[in-house]
């Protein structure tokens, strides 16, 4: 599949996060994926926010789903002044541009998120990503076709340590796609034991670093397959790197 450029909520930086503006900046700095969290309203709508509550993004208070989404329609978010978009405008406004990693922020909301993919042709260009791993199994048992990654760093029923441990016995199979793993924690024994099993080992989180490039470029030269960028306008400066450096 080559490597994964992903758009962390299609930036966190520049632009206010999980909002079109984002997405766009992701799209124009060349990122093939865009990521993005979906909640689930009061009235069952399924919406593109990261926090159950809307306190941090928006100029609005309180808890998701205790709110409509004509309610949380008449907010907007902090510095860009955008509206909280649903998962269906995003999937269907961006599917002609750019592929999708949907991450699942509540159990119980992947089968209506399914049920709309397969009716819009939309499988080919997404992943299902959470951190309930016997969900996101259950997902991939009935929609074999279907590309799930496990963020296991926040991982509820697969922790990182027993995964290591039951990855070293020989006949163990994890039927996942891919593993997210905050950027920390990534080590080249983690991807070594990942590509051993066939999944994908990807990474995120490069806020805190003085110089989030050096990171990205040091997970590259250990086998990282794919990261979560939070600033989209490093995507074009390690594409380039990478072509300067790993292809002849």
């Amino acid at each position: 599949m080559g490597f994964f450029f992903i758009g962390h909520r299609g930036t966190r930086k520049g632009f206010d996060e999980n909002t079109k503006v984002a997405f766009d900046a992701a799209i124009n700095a060349t990122a093939d994926y865009i990521e993005f969290d979906i909640r689930r309203t009061k009235d069952n709508q399924l919406i593109v926010f990261h926090d159950e509550t809307i306190d941090r993004v928006t100029n609005g208070s309180g808890y998701i789903n205790t709110l409509s989404y004509r309610e949380l329609n008449k907010y907007r978010t902090k510095n860009d002044n955008q509206e909280i978009p649903l998962l269906t405008d995003i999937l269907i406004k961006y599917k002609d541009k750019i592929n999708y990693m949907i991450e699942l922020k509540e159990i119980g909301i992947q089968e209506s998120i399914l049920d709309f993919i397969y009716k819009n042709d939309l499988s080919n260009k997404c992943i299902i990503s959470g951190r309930n791993y016997s969900n996101l199994i259950d997902i991939k048992k009935k929609n074999s076709d279907c590309l799930i990654c496990y963020n296991i760093t926040k991982g509820e029923d697969l922790k990182l340590d027993t995964f290591l441990a039951e990855a070293e016995l020989k006949d163990y199979v994890f039927p996942l796609d891919m593993i997210s793993l905050k950027s920390s924690q990534i080590t080249k024994s983690f991807i070594n034991i990942c590509h051993k099993k066939k999944i994908y080992a990807l990474s995120w989180d490069f806020m805190t670093y003085i110089n989030p490039l050096e990171k990205i470029k040091e997970l590259i030269r250990i086998g990282i397959d794919g990261l979560l960028f939070d600033d989209h306008k490093n995507i074009p400066l390690i594409k380039k790197w990478m072509e300067n450096n790993f292809i002849s």
